[in-house]
């Protein structure tokens, strides 16, 4: 048995602004979906303090290693050393119409051998893709794509396949599950909700056309 050690770990409080009305939100379902997928974001959980509903992003590295935010450059890096986990990000952010990866990766590229991999910073895919959530659901309702992803080009194309494959087998009660939450969070209010889970269905179905689209 192995004794636990008490200390503190660093995270990074979300909360909702003029500039991001859907923060939360969005910040808890896509991760949500993440991990029924497998995806690798950096894990959170919701916090409530004085200001209302928080997210609270967990650092990722901080305790022994510093992982800086990975450029447009360094994409070819990552996606050599984590072709799946790279794989996943891309099919993923186009499924969830994640338009700002660049700078939002974390993922060690240092000598060391610990596989470290993580998206992070999710209050513009969903609700917040066009700052408003009717604008924001009529975007992904259109079946729009990121544009230029910064993995893109670094990819493997056998390794998207199986993610496209892995997202069109979700099954609706899943995603139902991810992202009708029973509560209100801020003002995303259960019918919203339940709009954004019949078109995330519908993108979907479309997963392996809209990856193409995102490619071209």
């Amino acid at each position: 048995m192995t004794e636990p050690i008490r200390g503190t770990l660093d995270v990074i409080l979300k909360q909702d602004s003029d500039n991001s009305p859907t923060c939360v939100y969005n910040e808890m379902v896509a991760l949500r979906l993440a991990q029924r997928l497998g995806v690798p974001l950096a894990m959170g959980v919701p916090s409530v303090g004085d200001g209302g509903t928080y997210f609270a992003s967990l650092t990722v590295g901080g305790l022994s290693i510093n992982l800086p935010n990975i450029t447009e450059k360094k994409m070819a890096a990552v996606a050599k050393r984590y072709p799946s986990d790279a794989a996943a990000l891309f099919v993923f952010d186009v499924w969830v119409m994640n338009d700002d990866r660049t700078d939002n990766l974390k993922a060690n590229l240092t000598p060391a051998v610990v596989h470290l991999v993580a998206g992070i910073d999710h209050e513009q895919t969903l609700l917040g893709t066009r700052g408003d959530m009717k604008d924001s659901l009529q975007a992904l309702g259109n079946l729009e794509v990121p544009g230029r992803h910064p993995l893109r080009e670094h990819v493997l194309e056998k390794l998207v396949a199986e993610w496209v494959k892995r997202i069109g087998a979700l099954d609706d009660g899943t995603i139902d599950d991810a992202v009708v939450l029973g509560f209100s969070v801020s003002g995303v209010h259960e019918r919203t909700q339940r709009k954004l889970a019949d078109v995330l269905k519908t993108r979907r179905e479309r997963i392996a056309d809209l990856v193409v689209r995102a490619c071209a």
